[in-house]
């Protein structure tokens, strides 16, 4: 069509084997009570999990899972600010890092009583450096920005969960960190 038309569809480059989904859910005050998230997001969980925001549902893995919560109430491993969760863990020590922050200060009033979370950009340069080289980061938002591909990241999967109208759409990312993981083979043929 033109130079803009070929400029746009030469930043899509990479994105050819990008893993695309589709589900309908039930919404819920906790996005890992719907089975349809919960079972996703347990089929990608590989080596050690770190939860950086666990809430009240418990995710089912073969390995370790640490769970965070800022909330002290809630039974987690740990109970520290996402953006200073990097002192209290050993760098390159997580295969997998899941990020299911309050999407909005709405929902961070309802999830934890109008307490301000941390700032997105510091958290996600902690789960950077937890983060073994391979790892994967899957987060759940509003929108699908996950990691800095300015460090490096490869998208590798999004996901919509579609709550039919009742509430905004879920949308998941699952990005990749640059190097050889020493968990297990590649999850992605």
């Amino acid at each position: 069509m033109g130079a803009l038309d070929d400029a746009a569809d030469a930043e899509r480059d990479g994105y050819d084997d990008l893993q695309m989904s589709y589900h309908a859910v039930q919404p819920n005050r906790w996005t890992f009570r719907s089975d349809k998230i919960r079972r996703w997001v347990e089929e990608r969980l590989q080596g050690r999990v770190l939860n950086a925001c666990a809430g009240r549902t418990k995710l089912v893995h073969d390995g370790e899972i640490v769970r965070n919560d800022i909330d002290e109430d809630r039974d987690a491993d740990l109970h520290v600010d996402v953006c200073e969760i990097g002192d209290e863990l050993e760098a390159g020590s997580f295969d997998t890092v899941v990020y299911d922050p309050p999407f909005s200060q709405y929902q961070s009033n309802r999830s934890y009583e109008g307490r301000e979370v941390g700032d997105d950009a510091l958290a996600k340069r902690q789960f950077d450096d937890l983060l073994a080289p391979g790892g994967r980061f899957i987060q759940f938002g509003f929108t699908t920005t996950g990691m800095p591909m300015s460090l490096g990241y490869e998208r590798r999967e999004v996901a919509v969960f579609n709550t039919l109208g009742r509430m905004n759409d879920y949308l998941a990312v699952v990005d990749e960190k640059p190097g050889e993981s020493a968990a297990e083979p590649r999850w992605f043929k």
